[in-house]
């Protein structure tokens, strides 16, 4: 009896983590596929593949230093959220962070851009427009790092329809003034940078006025010291993880020149398509996987969980790959063709950083992350090595199989150190059917051409097949099968509204 109850919690948390992912998919499946549609704008309009390169630099830094102007406030607020059940201390823990961030990021952005004249010839290769790309690269830190905060505010609450609904109005208003930008106005790169930070900027805004309840002038400044007691220890691994996302950008440029960082970036827009399942699963899980209170319960589910979503991530990973020579050639214009050779193992490395992600917020559950920044460092000297190893011989190609190297490399110390300290019952001899399966379809569908409808057909034949494999595999129970069904349709059929017992609506 007690078995069963056990496997019906797990079903009821699988299910809850499955209806939420489902609609936070919608926005991320609406980000990643406005950004596959306008890649053959951005790849026409911007014809010097350097500059593009650029762009494309300007923004993947935006992301990497976002993660150290952070502080580790953000992860702290959705670990401290949770520690309190009345609503006027998690006020006071949303505030603390708020204005914390507010005061950083600003000094930040003011920093960065009084430096710009002496960076951007040293950072981009493009130099009449090195100095501005700096510039804009300060306004998206600082508006990417406070959005993130107040969007958050969606995720504590489990409102993933109006966090979604936000998403997708994010996306269509940087999409109006991208376009606005590029190609009415000529901008070039410029024009990329400043649409999508305009936008985000604006969105940013509204969701002040929308959440003004949460707003307000206290800060608890012990509070604020446990949290960065918390979060601080993540900077170090954050700055790693810019060193594993970046690193390999000055030696693809050092190797193959600055136009090869555009066809690289147009393989990361595609590649990275992947993410938006990723992404689905990364806004929904902490929240949910830190609310679980008992640590019986919370290892049952995150051992089911991480099995299906290896199962689920690692599929689409192997059918973006075996697509890649049609949608590159689709999707770009010729001069990036060379993209589609690096597809594949930028696809692949989605789901281990996923799998690095899942296993971290064990750690972070029990505020053990003090020395996260070792495993990140490791496979930042991994992929170092790597790079050095594997880009000359076989160019934007071995950058991607690189960061397969350090992602791996991520996933595996993490979930050794999370055993250490959270012990989760992962079943890993069914998890290693995974890659075995992924494997096989990868290696048939290598043996056949790039080109021509049948090639194509049959390689869409092989992704159907994945699955089936995978269930004959035995890669999941039944009960896990059953239950992420129920979920993800009851999901979008409810619309994703958060529990009963949460209280909660989107």
């Amino acid at each position: 009896r007690a078995g069963g109850r056990r496997r019906m919690s797990v079903a009821r948390n699988l299910g809850r983590i499955g209806r939420q992912s489902a609609v936070y998919g919608l926005g991320s499946i609406a980000a990643n596929l406005l950004a596959v549609f306008l890649l053959p704008l951005y790849t026409h309009q911007i014809d010097d593949a350097a500059e593009f390169g650029d762009a494309e630099l300007a923004l993947r830094l935006v992301l990497a230093v976002a993660i150290v102007a952070r502080l580790g406030l953000v992860a702290a607020f959705f670990r401290f959220f949770f520690d309190h059940a009345d609503d006027a201390q998690r006020r006071t823990t949303f505030r603390t962070v708020f204005w914390t961030l507010q005061g950083t990021t600003l000094v930040w952005a003011a920093a960065t851009a009084g430096t710009a004249h002496w960076l951007g010839p040293r950072v981009f290769a493009t130099e009449p427009i090195a100095e501005r790309l700096v510039l804009l690269v300060a306004l998206g830190v600082y508006v990417s790092v406070n959005y993130e905060l107040t969007s958050a505010l969606f995720r504590v609450q489990q409102r993933p329809v109006a966090y979604s609904v936000r998403t997708v109005v994010n996306l269509l208003s940087t999409a109006a003034f991208s376009i606005l930008f590029l190609v009415v106005l000529d901008m070039g790169a410029d024009g990329l940078l400043l649409g999508a930070y305009l936008g985000q900027l604006l969105v940013y805004a509204f969701v002040l006025v929308e959440q003004r309840s949460w707003l307000g002038l206290s800060l608890d400044r012990p509070l604020l010291r446990r949290m960065l007691d918390f979060g601080l220890p993540l900077m170090p691994a954050g700055a790693a993880l810019w060193a594993v996302t970046l690193i390999n950008r000055p030696v693809v440029r050092a190797v193959d020149g600055a136009a090869a960082l555009g066809v690289l970036g147009a393989a990361f827009r595609i590649g990275t398509g992947v993410m938006l399942l990723v992404n689905a699963f990364q806004l929904a899980w902490p929240a949910f996987a830190y609310s679980l209170k008992d640590d019986g319960e919370a290892r049952r589910t995150y051992a089911a969980v991480m099995t299906i979503y290896l199962a689920a991530m690692g599929w689409a990973a192997a059918t973006l790959a075996l697509l890649a020579p049609w949608l590159v050639r689709l999707l770009t214009a010729e001069q990036y063709w060379d993209a589609k050779d690096a597809v594949l193992p930028i696809a692949l490395a989605g789901p281990l950083y996923g799998g690095y992600f899942i296993c971290a917020v064990g750690v972070g559950r029990m505020k053990r992350n003090r020395f996260n920044w070792v495993i990140v460092g490791l496979a930042a000297v991994v992929e170092v090595v790597a790079l050095l190893a594997l880009v000359p011989p076989f160019g934007v190609a071995g950058a991607g199989w690189a960061m397969v190297l350090a992602y791996g490399t991520m996933f595996v110390g993490m979930a050794w150190k999370e055993h250490q300290i959270f012990p989760v019952p992962y079943p890993w001899w069914r998890i290693a059917r995974v890659p075995a399966v992924l494997a096989a379809a990868l290696v048939g569908g290598a043996a056949l051409p790039d080109d021509g409808a049948v090639a194509l057909a049959a390689r869409l034949g092989i992704a159907a097949a994945i699955p089936v494999a995978l269930l004959l595999g035995g890669v999941a129970s039944r009960g896990e099968l059953a239950a992420m069904r129920g979920a993800i349709a009851g999901g979008l059929r409810r619309g994703g509204a958060a529990p009963a017992e949460s209280g909660a609506e989107g």
